[in-house]
């Protein structure tokens, strides 16, 4: 299961003067560092496995809850492979729909993706959507650590509700 870990953003208290961009730039830098380490950790994880498990690993997420200084991480298919409890601001729940789409807007199966892993492991340790900061990063061996804009699920399901993507939202053609 991803677990959160502690740590806080440069920039984020002290001097009110500080340049907003400055601060963003920051902030990016910072979440893209962190979710870089994750993963190419994971991927030392998955080697010692097996390589069609190391193939399958394609995209990981940080989530930075701003107002605890806590990291939370996930991949493609995680919540699946992690068994973790779907929160039911995503999901849903008997009396109410989440946030995700009934059906997929794309070739991705519901709740597939990083960001949504992330979030997840975020929202059920308590953070709120509205304080989150998201990066999200190829992982695969010839793009690891290069930024991967939203799908059009994560951007529907999202984008106006957390706080920043750092890596852009799905654009239509």
């Amino acid at each position: 299961m991803s677990k959160a870990s502690s740590g806080l953003f440069s920039g984020t208290t002290g001097d009110k003067s500080r340049n907003t961009a400055e601060k963003r730039k920051n902030n990016a830098t910072q979440n893209r560092r962190h979710v870089v380490l994750w993963a190419q950790n994971k991927v030392k994880e998955l080697e010692t496995v097996s390589k069609r498990q190391r193939e399958k690993f394609n995209t990981a997420s940080v989530a930075y809850d701003e107002s605890t200084g806590k990291y939370y991480y996930g991949r493609n298919n995680g919540i699946e492979k992690n068994g973790t409890s779907k929160n039911s601001i995503l999901f849903g729940d008997s009396t109410h729909d989440g946030i995700l789409p009934k059906h997929s807007l794309n070739d991705y199966k519901i709740g597939n993706c990083a960001e949504v892993d992330a979030i997840n492991n975020a929202l059920n340790a308590g953070a709120k959507l509205e304080n989150l900061h998201l990066t999200t990063i190829h992982t695969t061996s010839g793009s690891m650590g290069q930024k991967k804009p939203a799908c059009k699920n994560c951007t529907y399901s999202f984008k106006g509700r957390i706080r920043r993507n750092y890596t852009g939202w799905y654009k239509e053609d």
